[in-house]
Order: C-alpha cells, then sequence, then structure tokens
C-alpha cells in the first residue's frame, strides 16, 4: 500500500532543496539491492545518488543538517515516532527508468521526497509499488513500508531531472 502527502513542506523549501541538489555534484554510488559482500558494490542496477545519513555528506554538509531536520515534519505528519536510519538521493533523466527494489526491512518504512527543478508538464515521473502507481508532484512525499518492491520512472521528456529524497525510519 502506498500513502502519498503533499502538503508537509513550505513550496519554497521544496525549491531550496531541488535547487542545491541539481547545483551539486552526483555520482553513479546509489546501488539498488546491494547483494555482494563485504562492501555490498554491486545490485541490480546504479542510479545516479548520494547518501546524506549517516554522514555528513562531504560534498554538501548544509544539506545533510537541511534533510535531517525535514524528518522531524514527515514524523509529525505521519503521527509516529520513528529513528531515522538513513537519508539518500536518486537522480533520473529520460531511459533512466527504475527496477523493482526494496530499500529496507519490515520494521522500516522508506518516505520518499520527489523533487524537480523544473515545471513538470511532461509525462512520466510515477512511483510504482506493485499494481499501485502515483503521479510525480514536487514536493509529493510518498510513504511505503521499506520492504516494499517499488521503482520509479523517469520523465519522457529528455534532461528533464527527476530527484528524490528517501529517508528510512525503523519502528520504536
Amino acid at each position: 500500500m502506498i500513502k502519498y502527502y503533499d502538503d508537509i513542506f513550505d513550496k519554497y523549501w521544496v525549491d531550496e532543496a531541488a535547487w542545491k541538489l541539481i547545483n551539486g555534484p552526483w555520482h553513479a554510488t546509489n546501488v539498488a539491492n546491494r547483494s555482494t559482500w563485504p562492501y555490498k558494490a554491486q545490485g541490480s542496477h546504479r542510479l545516479l545518488g548520494d547518501s546524506f545519513f549517516p554522514g555528513p555528506n562531504r560534498y554538501h554538509p548544509e544539506l545533510t543538517e537541511m534533510f535531517m531536520r525535514s524528518f522531524e515534519p514527515i514524523m509529525a505528519k505521519v503521527k509516529r515516532k520513528m529513528k531515522l536510519k538513513e537519508i539518500a538521493t536518486n537522480l533520473q533523466f529520460k531511459g533512466m527508468d527504475g527496477t523493482d527494489h526494496q530499500d529496507g526491512y519490515e520494521n522500516e518504512s522508506s518516505f520518499i521526497l520527489m523533487l524537480s527543478n523544473e515545471i513538470i508538464s511532461c509525462k512520466g515521473g510515477e512511483f510504482i509499488s506493485g499494481k499501485d502507481k502515483v503521479k510525480f508532484k514536487h514536493g509529493r512525499v510518498i510513504e511505503i513500508k521499506a520492504n516494499q518492491m517499488h521503482r520509479a520512472l523517469a520523465f519522457k521528456k529528455a534532461h528533464v531531472p527527476r530527484m528524490s529524497v528517501k529517508y528510512i525510519g525503523v519502528n520504536l
């Protein structure tokens, strides 16, 4: 089951987060379904991305703090208390659709913040889990169980970035 929330963050805040992310460095180090030992460097696919927590992120220390603080309003919205385990980002362009993967374990939840630095007037960008599909909306937060298979589609128009910030919380 997918839940989503459109009213957690101010538009100015999500615009600022998108601006800072798109103007920073990106690395092809975001490996989904990590499966090798000991570094878990291989999995089902790679996306452009980075880790912010545990951190701090060496390229964006100010964004590490910004994203860590933003976990609190998410928890207030979902009316739960969770321990923050991870914050990571993804960046996709046309042709970089994600494949089904899990973010974590049964006792964890994933919260995915959708971002883009452009006005979205094109198709694509959906978040999919099984037969459930949620349209892309700048600033929308999606909630799923961390062990739930899911994927995100890139936009259908070339050169339009689709970014996401993934927060993993552990149930207390």
